[in-house]
């Protein structure tokens, strides 16, 4: 069917893309980064970004999964494209994770600048 197929090479170049925005994000907080200063608004901002962005990639993945497994059921031959969505779970895991330390960072950054204030 002509739909599937449409259907399920955007769920892939969708999370291609949301995958080289995230490679994007990293390689940006990684030039910015100060060793001597690590918690700055920017860090805490990209680091929150990084992980908005792992989950969606998580998310998008997941409902591909399951799009492709209804697929399946129907008939359609969709062996060749698992290879794109394996990992949403991990993905979700990882944005989890990336989320807890993004708050983290935000709370030293806080505490950073209070400590700035006070010396």
């Amino acid at each position: 069917s002509k739909w599937a197929y449409f259907g399920m090479y955007s769920f892939v170049i969708f999370i291609a893309v949301l995958k080289a925005m995230l490679f994007y994000i990293v390689i940006a907080l990684l030039y910015k980064l100060d060793l001597s200063k690590p918690f700055s608004n920017f860090v805490a901002q990209k680091i929150t970004q990084i992980s908005y962005s792992t989950f969606a990639i998580g998310m998008l993945s997941f409902i591909a999964r399951e799009t492709a497994k209804n697929l399946s059921h129907h008939g359609y031959e969709i062996d060749k494209l698992s290879q794109f969505w394996v990992d949403s779970q991990a993905f979700i895991l990882m944005g989890a994770i990336i989320y807890i330390i993004a708050t983290i960072f935000k709370k030293g950054v806080g505490i950073q600048d209070e400590n700035d204030l006070t010396v």
